[in-house]
């Protein structure tokens, strides 16, 4: 799950660190209207490894969704060895002459249902993990995406890249390293978020 935050929040990053540059009030020039664009040269990286173990939006977005998980798994396992137990009972039944050819049909037909009703189970249980694993992911797209739009409004960095795996960045100046910054006021922004949400 980790890797699909990483590659959904390096996304957004390269998404949001490459939009155009601010341009200047247009001026004038022999009467016509000429248009100039200011960029920074300035350029800033974020470690997104260390953003997405810290920020708190993904810590506890995170831990919801893996106890959600955790407690689906245990809940398909316990069904799961419930039909397994109710399977083999019915066999031991049917094999020591303990019930009607009739009545086996008729286990057999009913342990067929509950099979296929513990397998639909599952799957929609799957099926909804995963639709909660993507709203996660939309949240924190649009949470870093907002933020780094906001954070960089005056685009004082022209370029803001981001370190992880799958990112082609090998070796950066450190001082060129905003994470820390970055981190904190996320984490401020979310915190005060709450707060107001929780009034």
């Amino acid at each position: 799950m980790k890797k699909l935050i990483l590659a959904a929040a390096s996304a957004a990053f390269l998404s949001v660190s490459c939009n155009s540059q601010p341009v200047s009030p247009a001026e004038e020039s022999d009467g016509q209207t000429v248009t100039v664009a200011e960029v920074s040269s300035l350029i800033a990286y974020v470690d997104l490894e260390v953003l997405m173990e810290r920020y708190e939006l993904v810590v506890e977005l995170g831990q919801a969704l893996e106890e959600k998980a955790t407690k689906a798994e245990n809940e398909l396992t316990s069904k799961g060895r419930s039909l397994e137990r109710a399977v083999a009972d019915a066999q031991e039944k049917i094999e020591k002459g303990l019930v009607t050819r009739a009545q086996a049909a008729e286990l057999q037909e009913k342990l067929q249902r509950q099979e296929q009703s513990f397998y639909q189970h599952r799957e929609r249980v799957q099926m909804e993990l995963a639709e909660e694993n993507q709203v996660m992911m939309n949240n924190i797209y649009h949470s870093l995406t907002s933020f780094i739009e906001e954070f960089n409004h005056d685009y004082r960095y022209g370029v803001i890249l981001t370190t992880s795996g799958i990112t082609p960045i090998l070796h950066a100046d450190p001082r060129l390293d905003i994470t820390e910054l970055v981190l904190e006021a996320l984490n401020e922004k979310y915190a005060q978020e709450k707060k107001n949400g929780g009034e």
